[in-house]
């Protein structure tokens, strides 16, 4: 196929980041993106199906509310669609099982969820000094990650984002302690402040605060290592400004001397290279897999043991881990 059609739902809510990145692949001829509105209810299927069926579409991209997410992707994986979604986890583990046994079940399933983060550039070249071993072994990492908008779903959104980055270094979390904020609705996502503390199986302890009411924008992640260490500070994107991106780091050298060195990266394209990795694996299926849906299981079983972990707040918002 010479140009990859796709069907974006819900594109009156896309962020302005992968507006940007639609745009760009659009002008380069990869790709031509139709606007689709329907809710995910029998008509609505039956709209997609007949678009699908006629030969007008190859892949979807689910944007629109966030609640209507499981219900998208479980149909597309089932019709056996290529499908991506522009957030990075749903809302609940339950739905994200369902969402996987639809994955399981289709022949060739082609699924990415919107992590966008871990390929931002601050974030790949922070990762390649870490992998170098130059650093020596990972032994802590400090993130805030906040915004100022109380209705955000924070944890949610640029939280999973922070935790998926963190799992980039550190691996998956098996120890976690949680705190959140009290007297807020039974809605998942409606936490305006939670703090956690994570440890990893080989030893790795990790502090998370997550706020939504962050007077300062503020993506930060401060990677300690036993020679030296790694902080990521700020992200390029254009929904909130956390500030320009930078890597600052320093490692011991032979005399014991530190020196430091601020690195800033003016642009990202972590939002198009997540959306060209989705569209390599359409045309190439043996392509190598970015955000999929296990990263998103364990992002978000994350989540949901940070919220159970408050001994408060777990038994009002009847949380439970899966």
């Amino acid at each position: 196929m010479s140009q990859i059609r796709l069907a974006v739902i819900g594109a009156d809510q896309l962020d302005p980041d992968l507006h940007l990145a639609l745009i760009t692949l659009s002008v380069g001829g990869r790709i031509s993106a139709f606007a689709f509105y329907a809710a995910p209810t029998p008509e609505g299927y039956d709209q997609l199906q007949g678009a699908m069926q006629q030969d007008q579409l190859d892949a979807i991209i689910v944007a629109g509310e966030w609640s209507d997410l499981p219900h998208w992707l479980t149909f597309a994986l089932q019709a056996g669609w290529a499908v991506y979604s522009t957030y990075p986890v749903p809302s609940h583990v339950e739905d994200m099982i369902d969402i996987r046994r639809a994955e399981q079940s289709a022949a060739q399933a082609c699924l990415q969820f919107g992590f966008t983060a871990r390929h931002h550039e601050s974030v790949t070249a922070a990762l390649s000094k870490a992998n170098s071993g130059e650093y020596g072994p990972l032994l802590s990492m400090r993130a805030v990650c906040g915004v100022a908008d109380p209705q955000s779903a924070v944890l949610f959104e640029y939280g999973a984002q922070m935790l998926d980055v963190m799992q980039a270094f550190a691996g998956p979390f098996q120890d976690i302690t949680g705190f959140a904020d009290l007297d807020r609705s039974d809605a998942a996502g409606s936490e305006t402040n939670v703090f956690a503390t994570l440890r990893t199986h080989s030893g790795v302890i990790a502090n998370l605060h997550a706020s939504a009411t962050q007077w300062r924008p503020t993506f930060r992640l401060e990677l300690g290592f036993d020679r030296g260490y790694l902080w990521l500070e700020g992200l390029n994107v254009d929904q909130n400004y956390f500030g320009q991106e930078a890597l600052i780091y320093a490692r011991s050298g032979g005399d014991g001397a530190q020196h430091e060195t601020v690195e800033r990266f003016p642009d990202s394209h972590g939002t198009l290279v997540s959306l060209q990795s989705f569209l390599d694996r359409i045309k190439t299926p043996s392509a190598a897999p970015a955000g999929t849906s296990q990263d998103a299981f364990d992002t978000l079983n994350t989540i949901q043991r940070i919220l159970a972990a408050d001994p408060v707040y777990a038994p009002l918002q009847e949380r439970h881990v899966s």
